[in-house]
């Protein structure tokens, strides 16, 4: 193999250093904000000391003074440094990694996923290395978390009175028609989850069933998968339909909490009503991590939101009490359960899972499907690597795609982000030539208008 087909199948990582790119910006703008709203949020909670002990007190501070540290050697490009010891397995994947380099890196001269991953489990730390519990298990984003979840509300019950009138009362889809009804019905209802970073329910075409079916309704979802520059739902579709009646497990790695989130249970009410998961694993992570990600108690706060009056004005519609109860009993019973690993939360991309987490790997070869939301996720999926454009998935993927990319089978994956990053594969030549006359200068890479839905049955 020649030195170019080989630097084309191993592409670099993107790099802070790399002037003009996303990469940059956040390195020298964003992470330092980032930092000093966690410094404020401390802050906030310090505010409210009467309700706190000394130590408690004294403790906060000197997590807010690490922050400011922190942040200041973000902004003076200092190097990164190895972290310290909180008890937790995942630091020696971190320590590992980062003396891999050979070299000192620093904040604006460091692989980008990386080093953003380095920083949030670095903040982890701060707290976790505390003397006083309520500091070990405190969330610093779970304010502006909740607080973006209870501004969405009317997206919220919008959002279930659309579900809930094509799904018989979320019990079952038994009405719904014929294949191609089911089909149409699939893609839109996966469009749901894979913009639901957005509580403007504009972005999505109407979910009548009767409208689905018609002629416009067709028109309308074509129209609304437009924006999606590479898109596989066809074959995913097709997978999980060979899988019924009943279907398999269904494992989702989530990305955002908050409107997210509950667009991701809606999704997963609708491929266990439609048969099409017998059983969903919502896979979260165990610490907090780049600000909005899922822990397991934004769970049992959104399901408590859901029913709170007091907070949660469209907690009084039918519509939404409805579905919390669905969602709450689909909880109770096992058939929606959360589920963590440490492996979520290392600097590592998901390429190396079948090194450092086999267990998780090898549950998730036995899942029907694993549906990876967000930017970040897809980002780790294919190794944040500056690959062309045109780069099949299942290429980028390497190991996880199965077949000649690795010694054993793969996952089934299927990969819903919309774009706020450089790296970005699986478009043809057309596609691409089409967007880049449309959102030049990296626009629909960066700017989350457009989107990707890749799969793989990992063979």
């Amino acid at each position: 193999m020649s030195s170019a087909a080989h630097r084309l199948e191993h592409p670099r990582e993107v790099w802070t250093s790399e002037e003009g790119s996303m990469a940059r910006e956040t390195a020298v703008t964003r992470w330092p904000k980032i930092v000093q709203s966690m410094v404020d949020d401390v802050g906030e909670t310090l505010g409210q000391s009467e309700c706190m002990e000394r130590q408690q007190i004294d403790e906060g501070r000197r997590i807010q003074q690490a922050l400011r540290i922190l942040k200041e050697e973000i902004i003076q490009d200092q190097p990164l440094r190895p972290l310290s010891s909180d008890g937790r397995t995942d630091i020696e994947s971190f320590n590992t990694k980062l003396a891999s380099f050979g070299h000192a890196i620093t904040w604006h001269n460091c692989p980008w996923l990386f080093a953003e991953c380095h920083l949030y489990r670095c903040v982890q730390t701060f707290f976790s290395r505390s003397e006083s519990t309520f500091w070990q298990n405190y969330d610093v984003f779970a304010r502006q978390k909740l607080n973006a979840f209870l501004a969405s509300h009317s997206a919220v019950k919008e959002l279930c009175e659309r579900y809930l009138s094509i799904a018989d009362s979320g019990a079952c889809f038994a009405t719904t028609a014929d294949e191609e009804t089911q089909r149409l019905l699939f893609f839109e209802m996966t469009e749901v989850a894979l913009w639901g970073n957005a509580t403007d329910l504009s972005l999505l075409s109407s979910l009548s069933l009767d409208q689905i079916h018609s002629l416009q309704g067709k028109k309308a979802i074509q129209e609304g998968q437009a924006r999606i520059v590479s898109n596989d739902m066809a074959a995913a579709w097709e997978h999980l339909r060979r899988l019924r009646p009943g279907g398999g497990r269904v494992d989702i790695v989530l990305d955002n909490a908050g409107f997210e989130l509950f667009t991701d249970l809606i999704y997963a009410l609708y491929l266990l009503g439609a048969g099409l998961a017998s059983a969903i694993r919502l896979h979260v992570k165990s610490i907090p991590w780049f600000v909005s990600d899922v822990m397991p108690h934004d769970m049992d706060i959104l399901l408590s939101a859901l029913t709170d009056t007091a907070s949660f004005p469209s907690a009084n519609n039918e519509s939404v009490r409805t579905v919390a109860a669905l969602l709450s009993a689909a909880y109770q019973d096992g058939r929606l359960a959360i589920q963590e690993n440490p492996f979520w939360t290392t600097g590592l991309d998901f390429q190396e899972m079948p090194v450092w987490a086999p267990d998780l790997f090898e549950a998730l070869q036995e899942s029907a499907l694993v549906i990876f939301k967000g930017d970040l996720n897809y980002r780790k999926l294919v190794r944040d690597a500056t690959w062309p454009h045109t780069t099949p998935f299942k290429q980028a993927i390497g190991v996880l795609g199965g077949g000649s990319s690795g010694d054993k089978a793969g996952i089934k994956i299927l990969a819903l982000r919309t774009n706020k990053a450089d790296v970005c594969v699986g478009l043809n030549e057309r596609t691409l030539e089409k967007v880049e006359k449309e959102a030049p200068r990296k626009a629909w890479v960066r700017n989350g208008k457009y989107a990707v839905v890749s799969f793989s049955e990992g063979l």
